[in-house]
C-alpha cells in the first residue's frame, strides 16, 4: 500500500485504544507501520533497482523479527535518554512497547500483501512471492475510513487542523483528477470528506471522539475482510459464468482478481492456461493471448542488466517484438496491469533494445 495508507491505519489503531497501553504507543504505532519501508532507498538508483529490492529484506520473516525488536529498543534509548520530563507522562511499558512494534510493523507487510503487486515474505530465505490481490494499490475508502476516527480525536489545534485541511486537499485532487475515479467514486468521496467535516465543526465530545474512532478502524477491518471476500468471490465465480475450453483445458491453472480502482466489487480478472491467457474486463470483454516461449532475441532482452528488477517481479508476462535495421525493440508487459497492444502507464511495462549482433 503506499505511506498514506500505512500511516493512517497506524494512527487509527492507536486512536481506537491502543495509544493507552504506554508512553510512547502512538510514535510507536506510526514508526513502526512505515518502517519495513526503509528499503525505498532503493528508488533513488532508479526504478528498475527498486523493483529489485523493494518488498523484500525489510518486508520478510528476519525482518518481522528484527526491526520491531530495534524499534523497542530505541524507544527505550529515547526515554532513557530523554528522561522523565513531567510528572503527569504516563509510565513506559517496555512490554506494551515491544508488542507495539510488532502490531505496527507486521501490520505493513499484511497491508503490502493485499494488493497484486507483492511481497516477498520468505526473504532472505526464499524470494518467492505472495499476493492477496484484494486492493488496488491506492485505496481512497481505506484513507477515508482510516482518517474518519482520527481526523476527530487528532484535531483540536489550529496547526493539526491545517494539517488535516492540507491532507484532504491533497487527496480530494487526486482522486478528482484521476482518470481511474468514476464520477460516481468522486461523488462519493466529496461526500464522505463533506460528512467529515460537519461531524467535526459540531465539536463532538470526548466519549463520542473516542468511540467514533473504534468503529472507524472496525469499519476499515470490515472492509477489508469485505474486499477479500469478493475477489475471492470473483475469482470462483468466473468458472460459472464464463465456461472455457480454450486450448482443451476446461479449468484454467490459475485465476487471479485484479480490482478495480475505487471499486472493491468490480474486478478484472486474468485466467492462466498452459499455452494462453484469458483476460475478463471489469465490463465483461474478453482478451486471449498466447502464452510465449521465449526465442533468442526475448532471452537477451529478459538478461538486460536494466530489468533484472521487473523480471524477478513479474507475473503474467506478455511481449512484442519489433525489428529496426541495427536492433530488436522487445516491448514487455505484465498483464496484471498492461493489456497487449496498451499504451504504457504507470508500472508494469518495459522496453529492452536488442542489438542484431546479440542474437546472430
Amino acid at each position: 500500500m503506499d505511506p498514506i495508507a500505512h500511516t493512517l491505519v497506524g494512527a487509527a489503531m492507536a486512536e481506537a485504544g491502543l495509544k493507552k497501553l504506554s508512553r510512547y504507543a502512538t510514535a510507536t504505532l506510526l514508526i513502526g507501520v512505515n518502517l519495513p519501508d526503509i528499503d525505498a532507498v532503493a528508488s533513488l538508483w532508479g526504478e528498475d533497482t527498486a523493483l529489485l529490492i523493494r518488498r523484500g529484506w525489510s518486508h520478510g520473516i528476519l525482518a518481522l523479527v528484527l526491526l520491531p525488536l530495534f524499534l523497542a529498543g530505541a524507544v527505550w534509548l529515547w526515554h532513557r535518554w530523554r528522561g522523565q520530563q513531567s510528572l503527569n507522562a504516563p509510565p513506559l511499558r517496555i512490554r506494551m512497547i515491544l508488542l507495539l512494534s510488532f502490531i505496527a510493523v507486521w501490520s505493513h507487510p499484511f497491508l503490502d500483501w493485499l494488493n497484486t503487486y507483492g511481497v516477498r515474505l520468505l526473504m532472505p530465505f526464499d524470494g518467492r512471492w505472495f499476493y492477496g490481490d484484494t486492493l488496488f494499490i491506492v485505496d481512497p475508502w481505506l484513507w477515508l475510513l482510516a482518517a474518519a476516527g482520527v481526523v476527530l480525536a487528532r484535531s483540536n489545534r489550529f496547526m493539526s487542523i491545517a494539517g488535516w485541511l492540507l491532507l484532504a486537499t491533497f487527496s480530494t485532487i487526486v482522486i478528482l483528477i484521476t482518470p481511474l475515479a468514476t464520477p460516481l467514486i468522486k461523488a462519493l468521496w466529496l461526500a464522505g470528506i463533506t460528512a467529515l467535516i460537519i461531524v467535526r465543526w459540531r465539536k463532538p465530545s470526548l466519549a463520542f471522539r473516542q468511540g467514533f474512532a473504534q468503529v472507524s478502524f472496525a469499519c476499515v477491518v470490515l472492509y477489508l475482510c469485505t474486499a477479500y471476500g469478493l475477489a475471492r468471490v470473483a475469482e470462483a465465480n468466473f468458472m460459472d459464468n464464463y465456461p472455457n475450453t480454450l486450448n482443451g483445458h476446461p479449468e484454467p491453472l490459475e485465476v487471479q482478481a485484479n480490482p478495480v480502482a475505487g471499486q472493491p466489487a468490480a474486478h478484472r480478472l486474468v485466467m492462466v492456461y498452459e499455452a494462453s491467457y484469458r483476460i475478463v474486463q471489469a465490463d465483461g470483454s474478453v482478451i486471449d493471448v498466447p502464452r510465449q516461449t521465449p526465442d533468442a532475441i526475448v532471452s537477451a532482452a529478459l538478461k538486460a542488466e536494466e530489468v533484472r528488477g521487473f523480471v524477478n517481479w513479474m507475473r503474467y508476462p506478455y511481449w512484442d517484438v519489433e525489428e529496426f535495421d541495427s536492433h530488436f525493440l522487445v516491448t514487455i508487459r505484465d498483464l496484471r496491469y498492461v493489456d497487449p497492444g496498451e499504451e504504457p502507464r504507470g508500472i508494469g511495462l518495459v522496453e529492452v533494445m536488442v542489438a542484431k549482433t546479440v542474437t546472430d
